[in-house]
């Protein structure tokens, strides 16, 4: 996902749309049986919360829908996890469905791949790739609240999304249509049209689920403790008194008083020194 979009562009003309109607009957049934092996039912829908001043107090967990910028037409992937009293994060889970190759050293290993899937079905990844968790590429999002047994149940179908993803093809079997798969197991609103990018398709489904304003992130609960720990400073270190009991065994280090000095002899008349003298006998 990561290359110079002349190429995107340049290479879904020459064999993308040539090999389209090859591949409409061969791609297309997959993804619906992923749906309905589930058994979603279109009455129990979700409840969607319009109000982002605040969450309700049951629903500590969420799942956002992101787009997110790419050398070409961008990624979209899932974060969903728990969020702390404050509304930070405390723990989450990225899920996403991207040609597979890239690797921590290795950048662009899913090139090939990426390429040729835009003809032909190539393997695929399906957990967080490269630019997911940083925050100044996300495009879009579209967030909604949780309760732990709908956070559960989600989980699950998210997690056998994933096992029955192997394969990816940049017209039918996407990033974006792994993100439909999961809207619609929710019961939300989803756009009519197949083929969006994945700005346009999380701002339409934000949009049509009655959030016309655009979200602001959540904070990550490990990141903001560090930032406080940061702006406290250590305090002084400081000096440990001595107390000492008597006989107490701290007695044995404290410094030792100087030694008085001897007084000086005061000079005494011949008649005392006489008096004193008879006194002997």
């Amino acid at each position: 996902m990561r290359v110079l979009r002349s190429l995107a562009r340049g290479f879904s003309v020459l064999i993308g749309v040539g090999m389209t109607l090859g591949l409409v009957g061969f791609v297309g049934s997959p993804a619906v049986a992923q749906t309905a092996s589930v058994g979603t039912s279109a009455n129990d829908r979700w409840t969607v919360e319009t109000d982002k001043s605040r969450r309700p107090g049951n629903k500590p967990y969420f799942i956002e829908f992101r787009g997110r910028a790419a050398a070409t037409y961008g990624h979209m992937y899932v974060l969903y996890g728990r969020v702390n009293a404050r509304d930070e994060i405390v723990e989450s889970r990225i899920a996403g469905l991207h040609p597979a190759g890239d690797a921590e050293n290795c950048a662009n290993c899913s090139l090939f791949n990426w390429t040729v899937g835009h003809a032909i079905l190539v393997p695929a990844e399906t957990g967080a790739s490269d630019g997911d968790l940083e925050e100044k590429y996300v495009t879009a999002r579209f967030r909604v609240w949780m309760d732990k047994t709908q956070y559960q149940e989600l989980d699950r179908y998210i997690r056998k999304l994933q096992a029955d993803s192997p394969l990816w093809n940049a017209l039918f079997n996407n990033c974006v249509g792994f993100g439909r798969n999961i809207a619609n197991h929710m019961g939300l609103e989803i756009p009519g049209f197949v083929w969006l990018e994945p700005q346009d398709f999380v701002n339409s489904l934000r949009e049509l689920n009655g959030v016309k304003k655009e979200q602001l992130p959540l904070r990550d609960a490990s990141a903001a403790s560090a930032r406080a720990s940061s702006r406290t400073p250590p305090l002084p270190p400081q000096k440990p008194k001595a107390e000492p009991t008597a006989g107490g065994p701290s007695a044995s280090v404290l410094p030792k008083p100087a030694p008085a000095k001897p007084k000086k002899p005061v000079a005494q008349n011949a008649a005392t020194q006489t008096v004193a003298s008879g006194d002997v006998h």
